[in-house]
């Protein structure tokens, strides 16, 4: 399976679309928010890929996404939030507690427009980055899975 992944895409459409069309096909898009109507967009664009979403802290009015979710994708127990509520820019502590709680294998944040890529204890935490510059890409397999921060 293969999951294209971004967050504060802020009205860089084209830069999503560039970064799909290079990774098609995709089977799912995972999104961690901040801005809502990039997702909006996504949705049309590309019907039938399935978006995991939450709103970020510039979607609080626009958005009725969850701030956080907990999924599964082909083995994959993945968290996914913005991560404004959690205090990213300053450390990832909170954050990674709560990963780890729920049983996580992959923590999704965005917020701080960093790329991040780092395996904590057993958890993968991931910042795709500024979807304007980088992406991430996650993919599944029988072996397990790999996750990459891709420049557009």
């Amino acid at each position: 399976m293969k999951i294209i992944i971004f967050s504060d895409s802020h009205r860089r459409f084209s830069s999503m679309m560039q970064a799909i069309e290079t990774e098609s096909p995709v089977d799912w898009i995972i999104h961690a928010g901040d801005v809502q109507s990039d997702i909006d967009d996504l949705k049309i664009m590309y019907p039938n890929v399935p978006i995991a979403e939450v709103k970020g802290n510039n979607d609080f009015w626009t958005s009725d996404a969850p701030e956080e979710r907990f999924f599964e994708l082909d083995g994959v127990k993945i968290f996914l939030t913005h991560g404004h509520s959690y205090g990213v820019k300053y450390s990832l502590a909170k954050l990674f507690k709560r990963a780890s709680e729920l049983g996580a294998n992959v923590c999704v944040f965005g917020h701080t427009h960093q790329r991040y890529n780092e395996k904590s204890g057993s958890v993968n935490m991931f910042n795709p980055g500024s979807a304007s510059r980088s992406y991430g890409l996650l993919e599944t397999g029988k072996g397990g899975f790999s996750l990459k921060i891709k420049e557009i």
